[in-house]
């Protein structure tokens, strides 16, 4: 067994953090830069998370702690083509750079400390890729960058002592839990009724269980809009596409009853929703 450090470290700081979350009931930060557009749920959530993000990013994270010379040049390869997709990021870069030095150094003279040190690098590299590029070092996003930081310790350690596919086991085991609990938060949902009232117009909204019921309805009828079993993100797209580049949504996924009640006219009633969406902080502006 090799580098017991990384496996003590790295457990010993996931669960600090996830200690903190709990304590202080820390929430991820809204995410501005969210896509509008609605995707499939699982297929985001499930699919893509647990099937295929582990084996891309174990080889282009931690390709470099294998003998296999295949999965090393995969490591140098998607390193920078997912720099290149993700959007340019001057600190992402800067990391990458630090990388890719530390991993050709390490090649070249063997030392042991020098490994050590390009692991922490990549770990970091690793954690700042799983935040949005609106984050910074303050008390919301830090516990999150501490659990990402601390999972690539704790995969490099799997990668070292058993092998690349069991941290990429263990990665997908770990995005499936977090799936499940995004699930069980969609699912197990206040049914408060919250009212919203604003110049000739009266907003009626409450949370549906995600797995209710997959029947939906818009219904605008005279001077009142129902809506039934629906996400923002379908209703932004009947409203007006435009506005999904132009808002974020703050809980993604998360399905509403609305009731409208607003004079003047249709297009006078879909103003009013998102201004009414807007001013309960379920719609954020970009």
């Amino acid at each position: 067994m090799k580098k017991n450090w990384l496996i003590v470290s790295g457990s010993a700081l996931l669960s600090l953090a996830i200690l903190y979350l709990i304590i202080f009931k820390v929430m991820p930060p809204l995410d501005r830069s969210q896509p509008g557009s609605f995707t499939n749920f699982y297929f985001v959530t499930f699919i893509l998370p647990v099937l295929v993000a582990p084996i891309l990013e174990e080889i282009r994270f931690r390709g470099f702690l294998t003998n296999n010379k295949v999965l090393q040049a995969l490591f140098l390869f998607l390193t920078p083509l997912g720099l290149i997709l993700s959007g340019w990021n001057t600190f992402i870069f800067f990391l990458m750079v630090m990388v890719y030095s530390l991993f050709f150094i390490y090649k070249y003279l063997g030392h042991n400390w020098i490994l050590d040190i390009l692991i922490i690098v990549s770990a970091l590299y690793f954690s700042t890729h799983h935040l949005s590029l609106e984050a910074s070092l303050t008390r919301s996003w830090l516990p999150f960058l501490a659990i990402s930081f601390s999972l690539g310790l704790i995969l490099s350690w799997l990668i070292i002592n058993k092998s690349i596919w069991w941290a990429m086991l263990f990665h997908g085991a770990w995005n499936l839990l977090m799936a499940i609990i995004i699930l069980l938060s969609l699912q197990f949902v206040s049914d408060d009724l919250h009212i919203v009232e604003g110049d000739g117009f009266k907003l009626e909204w409450k949370r549906v269980p995600f797995l209710e019921s997959n029947v939906s309805s818009y219904s605008p009828e005279g001077d009142e809009l129902q809506i039934t079993n629906m996400n923002l993100q379908d209703i932004l797209g009947i409203v007006n596409p435009s506005l999904l580049d132009s808002f974020a949504i703050s809980e993604p996924f998360m399905k509403y009853e609305i009731k409208l009640e607003s004079e003047g006219g249709y297009d006078v009633m879909k103003v009013n929703l998102i201004k009414a969406l807007e001013s309960d902080s379920l719609l954020v502006r970009r």
